[in-house]
């Protein structure tokens, strides 16, 4: 622990004559072992040719561009692959329709490819028994389909990032720019105003739609113009699941996004087809708030606040909807400058968060995935407990050279993880080996799932796997550990290991199992962990060497060591004497502050044995008058003041 030295605030000291005890409240935010979200991060670097993801999860290749759809008539899958939707047959997480969004700017390259796809429980493989294109025609094309979402009515929206000028049905609305409702069991465009005639959804207006995301309502939507000016916009539909009508909002913030915790929606006029196509020029009208480049906006499934990216400002900002009003408007995570150290299993890694913070993603356990389009195009996770004091950032997988990953989604168990490759570099060379033993390249857009090893490929891919792994207080400082493993090994060794803060994984106690394979649970107490935060993971050492890692647990222990017994005397003349009780033997740093607060008098450094302390300090060349007294010691303060006659 570092001891860390502050100057005191005027205000703050006036008067001022106590203890100040430095803690800080227990940090766990733990996932189910066996969840989708229980990984060890993958070293941060450069792009390489290839897909790093954590060892504890495998991928298989869906579909690639250029495969042939399933009737050739239809040609083959087009390229630019974005948004994927997985959209359950009867709530089936196994069995369902997967959208695939393709980004081109022209009617000809852009549009969406629907697929019929459904888990094997023998091989533990995804199959594709349909691939087909959506037609478009019937609404005039469709083009830069970027991303979009999948309904609480199992419906497709996908979400055109272009807006070209043109009209050619001449119905008053432009052609291009809008979110488009596909009905994925037919693949086609629905219509909404019941006329018999597929239209888009006019009413969530027109703009540069990176998404949108409808909550669970069925009434509420929330959208973003992905340009500058960018504006967030809300549709309340008149009927739930029925969005071809609404009311339009635009959200203004009480000030600027920097000073700004609440807001209030200002309604859009939608009536019409000029007032639809122009939605933007009235936001501005209004000076509605600019976020610059809003990629994606999601919902938070534990917090229930809206969750967007400014792509342009390099940050994940949130709020709370109160309905007419927000609240609660602060950054998420974020900023370009912004580093995060990143525990790969053997090492920590400092990480820059860099720009192009995209397309945003939650798993059920609230777990915010950010993809980048920029920086070094990471898939960043972010947990819920996750503050900017106490940051709670791990990097789900490094992607391959030139390429973005764009458009996760989950299915409904959330054991399944689709998403899209876009751009890679056409000359990565390396040949990867899938959950389905098919050799991957990738070197044209790509559909991938991902999913832990104990959920899909072979059956026993990790030698070792853990079901579970949690960390609690019992009591004010005792840790107790559990974690529960599955292994076909003969036996394996288990060390727990923990980290101080700023520090490096050591071995604190090693278990070694039966001679047994099968399933098992392990428990251990940790009766003396570091003041302050401690860091918890167990290692799995196999016979041959190979080594499993559990997630990263985080507990902070707020215990008390330093303690001020009594200042004397007071006034002072030359000499002035703290009394100090201490269960550590550490380094402290003493400063005495003039009267103001604002410039050190007096500085020195003391070693606290373990009991009694009694410090005294020269105060025979300070002049007269009132003195302010600093102790600093690992997480822990104690403040005084006194008087120099």
């Amino acid at each position: 622990m570092k001891c860390l030295y502050k100057n005191f605030n005027h205000a703050f000291l006036v008067g001022f004559f106590s203890l100040l005890a430095i803690s800080s409240k227990a940090q766990i935010c733990a996932t189910p072992g066996n969840h989708i979200s229980n990984f060890v991060s993958v070293l941060p670097s450069a792009q390489p040719d290839s897909l790093r993801i954590p060892s504890s999860h495998t991928f298989q290749m869906i579909v690639q561009s250029g495969d042939p759809y399933t009737n050739p008539a239809d040609g083959v899958t087009r390229s630019l692959f974005d948004f994927t939707g997985y959209v359950p047959i009867s709530g089936s997480s196994r069995n369902g329709y997967l959208s695939i969004n393709h980004e081109g700017g022209a009617t000809a390259s852009a549009g969406v490819s629907m697929l019929n796809i459904n888990f094997s429980n023998a091989n533990r493989l995804w199959n594709v028994t349909q691939n087909a294109p959506v037609d478009f025609g019937v609404v005039a094309g469709t083009a830069r389909n970027c991303s979009g979402t999948v309904t609480p009515w199992n419906t497709i929206i996908t979400c055109e990032e272009t807006q070209p000028a043109s009209d050619v049905n001449a119905d008053g609305f432009q052609d291009i720019g809008w979110a488009v409702e596909i009905d994925p069991a037919t693949h086609t465009v629905m219509d909404h105003d019941n006329d018999g005639q597929p239209d888009k959804l006019w009413k969530l207006g027109r703009m540069s739609h990176e998404n949108v995301v409808v909550s669970a309502d069925s009434l509420t939507v929330y959208e973003g113009n992905d340009e500058n000016p960018g504006h967030i916009f809300k549709l309340v539909a008149d009927v739930p699941g029925k969005l071809g009508a609404g009311t339009l909002y635009v959200l203004k913030l009480t000030g600027t996004p920097d000073n700004s915790t609440t807001g209030s929606w200002i309604q859009v006029p939608n009536s019409t087809p000029a007032e639809c196509n122009n939605v933007r020029a009235f936001a501005a009208s209004v000076a509605a708030t600019n976020f610059n480049s809003i990629e994606d906006v999601e919902i938070s499934p534990k917090d229930g606040k809206i969750y967007f990216t400014s792509k342009a400002n390099s940050r994940v900002y949130r709020f709370k909807d109160n309905g007419t009003t927000v609240n609660g408007f602060d950054i998420f995570v974020g900023e370009a400058t912004s580093v995060y150290n990143i525990n790969y299993g053997t090492g920590t890694a400092p990480e820059l968060w860099r720009d192009g913070n995209d397309n945003l993603t939650f798993d059920d356990e609230g777990n915010l995935y950010v993809l980048q389009d920029g920086g070094r195009n990471h898939i960043w996770m972010v947990r819920p407990c996750h503050t900017a004091a106490t940051p709670a950032v791990e990097l789900f997988a490094v992607t391959p050279f030139e390429s973005e990953a764009t458009g996760m989604t989950f299915s409904p168990d959330y054991k399944f993880m689709f998403i899209s490759i876009q751009h890679p570099s056409a000359a990565n060379a390396t040949q990867m080996t899938d959950a389905a033993g098919n050799v991957v390249q990738f070197n044209k857009e790509t559909a991938i799932v991902i999913a832990r090893k104990d959920v899909l490929g072979p059956q026993n891919t990790l030698p070792v796997t853990f079901t579970g792994f949690n960390a609690y207080k019992n009591g004010s400082t005792a840790v107790e550990l559990e974690w529960q493993y599955r292994t076909d090994e003969p036996q394996v060794k288990f060390d727990v290991q923990r980290m101080a803060d700023g520090g490096s994984f050591e071995t604190i106690h090693s278990i070694a199992t039966s001679s047994n394979a099968g399933s098992g649970s392990y428990a251990y107490t940790d009766a003396a962990p570091f003041a302050g935060k401690n860091f918890y993971r167990i290692k799995a050492t196999l016979r041959n060497g190979n080594e499993v890692l559990t997630n990263i647990r985080v507990i902070s222990i707020d215990t008390k060591f330093i303690t001020l017994l009594k200042t004397f005397p007071n006034p002072v003349t030359n000499k002035f004497t703290i009394m100090v009780t201490s269960s550590i033997e550490k380094q402290a740093q003493i400063t005495v502050y003039n009267a103001v607060g604002a410039a050190a008098v007096l500085q020195q450094k003391t070693i606290l044995v373990n009991g009694s302390n009694a410090i005294q300090l020269d105060t025979k060349a300070l002049s007269t008058g009132t003195y302010f007294m600093q102790l600093v010691c690992g997480d822990e303060t104690i403040k005084t003041k006194f008087v120099k006659q």
